[in-house]
């Protein structure tokens, strides 16, 4: 039995699919990704317990979608018949405390809401009519190798039929698995494996207020999270600046990326990046 770390890192072959981060383009955009892959999986290292092996997702895809639609098949695979533990990592995350999950948790499970909070907009209408009140980031996912058969063949009876019209098919499905095996939400409800931190900057990181917000929302203060969220599709940059960032104050160090180089005013502060 392995337990094994993994990351999709993914290029999105043409411009006009980018559905988020537009403005930066498909290469640029698949850059900023593989920094985020560098400093996730430094992080990772650094924090997650016991022994583990990297796996990396990689294809070339038409659309987000169809990342999402290859991945679980991907991770399927990994799990190999309940042989493995897999623990699944969205590239906008990064590991700040020690994470002890490989054989701790016997069933499928995400870690915190999203937000919103609740299944709504497009979502709500995904074609298989499914909805969920407590609604769960994808973000961070657990499979041990103890997870039920039955909570697979659940996810597949949807994700043979992928609903490419809505952004959160595969959150949705995931949600409809973990909810399988316990409808109870406060069961699976831990915010400290994938704080949630909308809207993210450097200089927000500074402001006590922000920080206030943010803990509030998630019942629980990053400084004690292990695990936090970043949001990627909502500005690649600012997230790989935000990683960039977390890290220094983590660690003391100022990470240093293949692709790219961080930019900082005088204040140290992080404001661009600078591709090589």
């Amino acid at each position: 039995m392995a337990n094994i770390v993994t990351m999709a890192l993914c290029r999105i072959k043409d411009n006009k699919k980018l559905e988020y981060n537009t403005a930066t383009g498909a290469d640029k955009t698949y850059t900023l990704y593989s920094s985020m892959l560098e400093i996730l999986a430094e992080s990772a290292d650094k924090y997650i317990q016991g022994d583990f092996e990297f796996e990396i997702i990689e294809n070339e895809v038409d659309s987000y979608q169809e990342i999402f639609d290859t991945n679980f098949n991907e991770v399927y695979q990994m799990w190999d018949n309940g042989n493995n533990n897999v623990l699944f990592l969205d590239l906008d995350t990064l590991v700040i405390n020690p994470v002890d999950v490989f054989d701790k948790l016997s069933d499928f499970q995400m870690f915190n809401y999203t937000d919103p909070k609740t299944l709504s907009g497009k979502d709500a209408t995904n074609k298989y009519e499914l909805q969920h009140e407590h609604y769960f980031n994808a973000g961070v996912r657990y499979y041990p190798s103890s997870m039920k058969k039955e909570v697979w063949d659940l996810g597949w009876k949807y994700a043979n039929d992928w609903d490419y019209n809505v952004w959160g098919t595969e959150q949705i499905i995931f949600n409809e698995m973990m909810y399988s095996q316990d409808s109870d939400h406060t069961k699976w409800l831990t915010p400290e494996m994938n704080y949630q931190s909308m809207n993210a900057t450097p200089p927000a990181l500074e402001q006590g207020q922000y920080i206030s917000q943010l803990n509030a929302w998630n019942g629980t203060s990053l400084n004690t999270s292990q695990i936090v969220h970043l949001h990627g599709t909502r500005g690649a940059e600012q997230t790989l600046l935000t990683q960039w960032a977390l890290w220094k104050k983590l660690t003391g160090e100022e990470f240093e990326f293949d692709l790219v180089n961080v930019i900082q005013n005088n204040d140290g502060m992080p404001v661009g990046i600078e591709y090589k």
